[in-house]
């Protein structure tokens, strides 16, 4: 896992440096990023950390980025299931189907728990790596697939191999390219501690004109060993608005 964002960090580097950076654009209707996904959400007292790091990282980058790892949107995602759709309707069946297999996986993995082994830069954003701390992460990513069957196509063929969380997703150019290099080089091997998932959802993702924003369709509480998992809506509803990532 080191070995894939060392050379994440490698590429980056070299992208940033050569203003080459891919920057994000506003999702789009079939666009290819931004689709309705399952996502990870760590809980409170882990979300006041990435929040404040995600704004260093920012005010390093320089002006017009998106804050990605902001408060209320923080996340880690699982797998996407379909391209940019919005709005979804509370009634949408292929929604309620989404909700019904995270549920399903849900209820077999105990809660995750992540190690944050530092940062790290790509092309396109600069990143917290993960490294779960158990099997119980990879655990959920596989029970998923199964759940989701025939609606697990978009990423059927394009596996995630690595668990991160997006402090800033670039969206311009680099203010001080040599800057941003040298403050996540700093970085690398940062030791923030455990990062705990008390809930996954199922989000549609809108860009505020500042960053893009979840609208949560389904959620489903990650059960403590021994227990059950927390209960939800039998369809999607809408859930509270949960603020930017």
């Amino acid at each position: 896992m080191d070995e894939v964002f060392d050379r994440l960090f490698r590429a980056g580097r070299e992208a940033v440096l050569d203003g080459a950076v891919q920057m994000q654009e506003p999702p789009r209707a079939n666009g290819p990023r931004w689709g309705t996904s399952i996502v990870l959400r760590p809980e409170a007292a882990v979300t006041d950390r990435v929040h404040a790091l995600a704004f260093e990282a920012l005010a390093v980058a320089g002006r017009g980025h998106w804050p990605t790892g902001a408060r209320g949107s923080a996340h880690i995602t699982v797998r996407a299931v379909e391209p940019h759709r919005t709005p979804i309707p509370a009634d949408d069946p292929a929604a309620a189907r989404y909700v019904s297999s995270l549920r399903r996986a849900a209820a077999q993995c105990p809660s995750i728990r992540f190690r944050v082994r530092g940062l790290t830069l790509t092309a396109n954003s600069v990143m917290l790596c993960l490294g779960p701390e158990d099997g119980c992460a990879d655990e959920f990513a596989g029970a998923l697939a199964r759940a989701l069957g025939e609606d697990g196509w978009l990423e059927a063929d394009h596996p995630r191999d690595v668990w991160y969380l997006t402090l800033v997703h670039f969206a311009g150019p680099i203010e001080r390219p040599e800057a941003l290099v040298e403050w996540v080089a700093a970085r690398r091997r940062l030791d923030l501690g455990g990062l705990d998932v008390d809930r996954a959802e199922l989000v549609a993702w809108r860009f505020n004109g500042v960053r893009v924003v979840p609208d949560v369709l389904g959620a489903v509480g990650m059960r403590t060993p021994g227990e059950g998992a927390a209960p939800a809506p039998d369809g999607p509803g809408r859930g509270p608005h949960r603020g930017g990532r």
